[in-house]
């Protein structure tokens, strides 16, 4: 039997390089503080509107939880991160397009279909441990839980690259005569990540459904409500909501 992918993963995605000094080469890699906090609250996000099952349900309660014990920090976290990115483009919607164009990235990759149980079950442990012991410093809270979350990502890409070499073995010794029956053609080939190698990237976010965000009424910013849940969106100074590209997994909380 060819062998299967993990999280039904498509042969051809893409999995992040390793760089040079060790570290995937993922969104969140080489964080500063910042940027760590706000994509710690993002991951926590993601998966409050995506881990849907009934064991999943204290993400949501942390969640939300942290959202009310942490508002005043987020909200400085928000506003100094604007401030980073209108000192690097400028004021103005240069500074407003390059943000929300790294958040799809972000979004996009905490939505990784297959790669939905181990990010799902990670963010669990997360919030069962943020729910028995609430974090005092959201700061220390990030710094600690974000590599946990990747961690569970970096997992999905082993087992991925593991896989991609059993397949092109199996397709080595038996897809001339069995390739066809499997599904298709054969993959002679184990190449995944730099760019050149024959593998077919994900769709780009502009292709894809837009994923609503379940976040934290932050100020200077408009919102539209969610009946029942706090506000949500994070929008440009005209009110647009950016869009969100993910898989069609994320889903606005009832």
């Amino acid at each position: 039997m060819r062998p299967i992918p993990p999280g039904g993963a498509a042969v051809n995605m893409t999995i992040p390089v390793l760089g040079v000094d060790g570290v995937r080469q993922t969104v969140n890699a080489h964080l500063d503080p910042l940027e760590t906090v706000w994509n710690f609250r993002s991951a926590l996000n993601v998966a409050a509107l995506n881990c849907l099952d009934a064991r999943y349900q204290p993400i949501l309660d942390g969640y939300k939880t942290l959202l009310a014990k942490q508002g005043k920090r987020l909200s400085k976290v928000n506003a100094d991160l604007d401030k980073q990115y209108r000192k690097e483009f400028g004021a103005g919607a240069k500074a407003t397009r390059a943000r929300e164009a790294y958040m799809t990235q972000v979004y996009n990759y905490f939505a990784l279909p297959p790669a939905r149980q181990y990010f799902c079950d990670a963010a669990l442990q997360i919030s069962q441990d943020a729910l028995a012991t609430p974090p005092a410093d959201l700061d220390a809270f990030a710094l600690a839980g974000l590599p946990r979350i990747e961690a569970a990502f970096e997992q999905f890409f082993q087992e991925m690259e593991k896989y991609r070499i059993a397949v092109a073995d199996w397709d080595n010794k038996y897809g001339a005569v069995y390739g066809s029956a499997a599904g298709g053609a054969t993959y002679l080939r184990a190449d995944y990540g730099p760019a050149g190698a024959p593998d077919v990237t994900l769709p780009s976010p502009s292709t894809q459904p837009v994923a609503q965000d379940y976040a934290l009424p932050l100020p200077q910013t408009s919102y539209t409500a969610v009946p029942g849940t706090a506000q949500t969106g994070i929008a440009d100074a005209s009110g647009n909501q950016p869009a969100f590209g993910s898989q069609p997994v994320v889903q606005q909380v009832p």
